[in-house]
């Protein structure tokens, strides 16, 4: 992995002794890296006896750096023993790339934001087909074979290219008698080649979608002929890829967009084999709609189970991967995290102006210590690959909400969710962690609660209570479950049937048990900002009969990106976002708005 936590510099590492006149010329590399790396940098080098120069262009935290050949495996060890990260920089073959990488790292995101579709959730099935698939077993097995088979699997070496001949060989057969997918090598300057699967997309073939990791494995002590097996850092995400093209094949996978399935050669050493592939595409206009990087999938460092890397990559994507694992993997948990400049391939793609989403293992302070070390086994992790599981899923359920299109058996969805809602069908939302109440992370034509909001507190079924953004309104424990009052229910959806937006007029259905039509009142509000909610009362309204009744109203959307409806259901008293009654029942729903 390439984690860097730094801001960008451009500088010349020489060596502190002038060589000689006759000695022959080391080629020079340019790099891009963070300007906060600079000074932890500059002591690792000065303590070697190698002197760093001024950079030589900087721009909003990203820098140009030119160093020899010999001294990007320098470079790579003071990124990974000051800084824990590796790469943590860009390599690039001119001054004039380096600069265009500096420029792009300061707008990386007008080319993705256009690219881009919008990202909906309507996949469940074929989801669920490919999830029930994902194996353990199948996951260590590919671990275990790419972290012993050779001593390294370093970019420029002959093992490095052996790894990547193993690779293709087995995504080879994992494809076979499937004559839409293709595996072939992406080769480089150097040993090592890229390895990419393709399936070919059946309605929307020029649309591309994009899983990877980095095959080539490190040992920072000695790159070349050191002991580098490379288990977590990244034979893991690379197993997990490969655990994504197994499903899809067992499964008769047919994405309506293009697939491709891609193994990185040189991301320890720069990012080399991501940047060189995103710099074609980008040449050659591929319309690369989405991109999910697996660096490091099978050491649990954190108490989350996911880590989302904020830095670097795309907001909405980002917004869209969490939503798929509220969706599909209920339970498990995620935080943000930043991992700076040059952090891991996905890096490569933005920079190449393409959306790119990277979950993590850990935070950057609790990843795996033995990366880049003969420790990075499967051992050191427990020998098994639970933790990859969740991985793989969360990449299954990447490929088939993105691409959309179908497994055997199941008709496809519309690839344009009907404006972002699965054809006319509202989105229901999953229990968001942070938020602490339900949420629709990806925008769409509503959101409903479903029926994680049945019944209150203890008096009921409701799931994770009180269900108010950071818990901030207990409900009232008197009475009995639906013979007492609840809110059960809570939908917000357009009245034209176009996604939310500002501006739009939107209904709300609360559904809720009434004890009495004129005791019981229901109080709605709503928030334009759900991370610091100013409640807005919409009305007051009585239920027209006791027992399960539905409520409406309407009200005009703010603008805001993240918003929230409340509804305060309570026993007599007056109107209030969190009255005190025993009986009174309070619930919050969270939804993106565009």
């Amino acid at each position: 992995m390439g984690m860097s936590k730094f801001g960008s510099v451009a500088v010349w590492l020489a060596c502190a002794t002038p060589a000689l006149a006759e000695a022959p010329r080391e080629k020079q590399v340019w790099v891009t890296i963070g300007t906060d790396a600079l000074e932890p940098v500059r002591g690792v080098f000065q303590g070697k006896g190698l002197k760093m120069a001024a950079p030589t262009f900087q721009k909003g935290g990203v820098a140009v750096l030119r160093v020899s050949e010999s001294q990007v495996e320098q470079l790579a060890m003071a990124m990974h023993d000051k800084l824990n990260r590796c790469a943590g920089f860009i390599a690039h073959d001119s001054e004039q790339e380096a600069l265009a990488a500096v420029e792009a790292a300061n707008a990386p995101q007008s080319l993705a934001a256009a690219l881009a579709p919008s990202y909906n959730i309507n996949n469940p099935e074929t989801v669920s087909a490919l999830l029930s698939g994902v194996t353990e077993t199948e996951i260590r097995g590919t671990i275990n074979s790419l972290s012993t088979n050779w001593p390294n699997r370093y970019y420029n070496v002959q093992n490095g290219a052996d790894a990547s001949t193993w690779l293709k060989n087995k995504w080879t057969t994992i494809a076979a008698g499937r004559s839409d997918i293709t595996v072939e090598f992406f080769t480089h300057t150097w040993k090592q080649p890229s390895v990419i699967a393709t399936i070919q997309g059946t309605t929307l073939p020029n649309e591309v979608v994009v899983i990877g990791g980095h095959l080539d494995s490190i040992n920072q002590s000695s790159p070349s002929t050191g002991t580098a097996p490379g288990a977590d850092d990244d034979a893991s995400g690379v197993a997990s890829v490969t655990e994504v093209l197994r499903v899809a094949v067992l499964n008769g996978y047919k994405p309506a967009r293009t697939v491709k399935f891609m193994a990185y050669a040189g991301e320890e050493v720069g990012l080399y084999g991501s940047k060189a592939i995103a710099n074609s595409f980008k040449a050659s206009s591929v319309n690369v709609v989405g991109v999910l990087q697996l660096d490091m999938t099978n050491y649990k460092g954190s108490s989350y189970d996911f880590s989302m890397v904020t830095d670097n990559t795309n907001a909405a994507l980002n917004a869209f991967t969490t939503s798929l694992i509220t969706r599909y993997q209920p339970g498990l948990t995620y935080t943000n995290i930043t991992c700076g400049y040059g952090c891991s391939d996905h890096a490569s793609w933005t920079s190449a102006g393409y959306p790119a989403s990277m979950p993590f293992e850990a935070s950057m302070s609790t990843s795996n210590p033995k990366i880049h070390t003969t420790g990075d086994t499967l051992a050191y992790m427990g020998g098994t690959a639970a933790n990859s599981v969740k991985f793989a899923k969360l990449g299954a359920s990447f490929v088939a909400e993105v691409a959309k299109g179908a497994t055997t058996g199941v008709t496809p969805p519309p690839t344009d969710g009907g404006g972002g809602n699965g054809g006319g069908t509202v989105p229901t939302a999953t229990y968001d962690a942070t938020y602490k109440a339900p949420r629709c992370a990806a925008a769409g034509i509503g959101c409903d609660s479903g029926t994680l909001l049945n019944g209150r507190g203890s008096r009921g079924p409701e799931s994770n209570a009180p269900n108010t953004i950071n818990a901030s309104c207990a409900d009232g424990s008197s009475g009995t479950y639906h013979s007492d009052e609840s809110n059960d229910a809570l939908k917000v959806s357009t009245t034209d049937g176009t996604n939310l937006a500002a501006g739009k007029t939107v209904k709300i259905e609360a559904t809720v048990y009434a004890y009495s039509t004129s005791s019981d009142k229901l109080d709605l509000y709503y928030t334009a900002n759900a991370a610091s909610p100013s409640w807005k009362l919409i009305g007051t309204y009585s239920p027209s009969s006791t027992g399960t009744t539905t409520i409406s109203a309407t009200y005009t959307l703010p603008a805001g990106s993240v918003q929230a409806i409340r509804a305060n259901f309570r026993y007599q008293g007056s109107a209030s976002t969190c009255s005190s009654g025993g009986y009174d029942d309070r619930d919050d729903l969270i939804f993106a708005v565009q």
